[in-house]
Formats: structure tokens, sequence, C-alpha cells
């Protein structure tokens, strides 16, 4: 297949994710974020024509982007379909059971730092919008001005794990007037830490970044949900194969799979891969296969 110049997301544990996915090659199979498409193409190269692959995503950029992209493979696999979809709903999405779901619950390099939507504290002069689904009607400006102080302090510490959850809320309601950009967020979470706190290899406001967009785009209720549902449509010996990027979501599908009667060890990236791609370096993955 035509390598792609305007991609620029590695695929994270992409040769895990196949190992464990144990594709057959006229499965049925589900990406459930599609991304820049780097981990369905490859699902794609491991199935005949009788399997089918369903890529689906929240964010309309990323599904314009892969067909955008790759319009030779979309007019080649006619098995290839890809919708618009959030994940959580993969239940009413489906006509019939799957062989195999992956969750990469990452944001690709594209999002960061290209839609323009501010996910980054890097990209100063972006709006802080972080809306995966642009459909969604709350923006995270819309949290930071309507939620009270106490309200954007839970946030921020259940969200985001910042220690200085308080004095962050309270510096950005005292402080609401000034913030319209990512850059003006940082400078009022950066008053707000205390010196004693920083952290000079970390940068102030990432724990509030993180914290903000899961509250925007209800990242860990999604991943709750889609899960449940995801074992539901999954035939018996077929694979869910998820990877996370924080504690708080590798917890709920440890949770989860221990529910479902399924001790999952932890993947992670190999040295070489972290080198090659730092991004990769926070990622673990957990598989789940359904015995009944």
């Amino acid at each position: 297949m035509t390598n792609k110049k305007n991609k620029y997301h590695k695929p994270v544990l992409l040769q895990e994710s196949l190992e464990n996915l144990n594709i057959k090659p006229n499965g049925y199979y589900v990406d459930c974020t599609l991304g820049e498409g780097g981990h369905s193409i490859e699902i794609l190269k491991k199935l005949h024509k009788e399997g089918s692959l369903l890529s689906i995503d929240r964010d309309q950029d990323a599904i314009d982007f892969v067909k955008n992209n790759y319009k030779e493979e979309i007019e080649k696999h006619k098995n290839w379909k890809i919708k618009k979809a959030n994940f959580k709903n993969i239940n009413e999405i489906l006509d019939k059971k799957v062989d195999g779901i992956l969750m990469d619950l990452g944001l690709s390099s594209r999002q960061l730092e290209a839609s323009k939507r501010g996910f980054s504290y890097l990209e100063g002069s972006q709006d802080l919008d972080m809306r995966m689904d642009e459909e969604l009607s709350a923006k995270a400006i819309d949290i930071l001005n309507f939620y009270d102080e106490k309200t954007l302090a839970k946030i921020f510490k259940e969200f985001g794990e910042e220690r200085n959850a308080k004095r962050i809320a309270k510096f950005i309601k005292e402080n609401i007037g000034e913030i319209k950009t990512v850059q003006d967020l940082n400078n009022v979470i950066s008053r707000a830490v205390p010196a004693a706190f920083a952290d000079k290899h970390k940068h102030p406001s990432r724990r509030v970044f993180q914290a903000l967009r899961i509250a925007v785009n209800d990242e860990l209720g999604n991943l709750r949900e889609g899960l449940e549902n995801s074992f539901n449509v999954l035939k018996k010996d077929g694979r869910i194969v998820v990877i996370s990027f924080h504690s708080l979501e590798d917890r709920i599908v440890k949770k989860f799979f221990k529910e479902k009667g399924e001790k999952s060890e932890i993947i992670v990236p190999t040295e070489e891969e972290i080198k090659e791609n730092p991004r990769s370096r926070s990622a673990k993955m957990r598989v789940l296969i359904k015995k009944n």
C-alpha cells in the first residue's frame, strides 16, 4: 500500500495489536478509533475479501483525513467501511457479532497539533475547544466559564489527578475574564502552581488539560459503556484489545476485564518503539478473550 507523506501519526503497539487480535482472514473486526488509519490499514492487510473491517471515529476531521489519504485503499477494499460514531454505541452500529475489537484511546499527532481545537497546552494561540466531536455543545471554555470553583477543582482532581486542583480552580475563576486561548489558561495555571510544587521537567498545565479533555468528551463514561457493549457484540473466543494512555483509563479496563473473569497482563512498548515514538511511553495494552 502507498506510503502517505501526509500521515505523521505512528500507531502505538502496532505489531502487538495485530498479534493479540489474532486476526482470521475471513473475520469481522472493528477499529473503534480510526485516528489517522494506521491500525486499520494493517488490519485490512491481513483480511481476505471474505473478511471485513469497520473503522469508526467521533472526529469527522479524522474520517475526512483518512478518506483523503487512503482513496486507493478504500476503493480497492470494498470490505472496509468507515463510519462517524461514538464507540460506546457499538451495539447499535453493528448488525452481527464480531471476531475482534481494537480500542486505541490515545490522541493522534494531528489532533494534538493540527486540529486547531486546543487539545495541547503547547498550542498557545488555539481556542479552548477540546471537542472530539464538534457536534457536542459544550467546549472546554464553557466548562471553565459555567462550572463553579468547587466543580472545577473536582474535575482537575479526579480526571487529572492534579494535586493543586483547588488552587488552580480558584485562580481560574478569579481570572476567568482574561482566559480565551490555550496560552491564557497556561498563564493562569502557572501563576496558581506554587514554585515548591512546580516540576521543571513537566508542563504545569498538562494535568488540567487532560482533565478538561476528559470532561468535555465524557471519555471515561464512554469507555465504561463501550467496553460493556463491545463485550456483548463479541463472538465466543473473540478478543477486545485496548490501548490506554493514563492510569484512569487503565483502571477502568483492568476492572472490567476482571469482572468478566479475565486476568489481564499489561503489554507495554519496547524500548526501541519508545525511542522512535516518545509518545508511546505511557501506553499500556490489555487483552480480553471472551470465553462464552
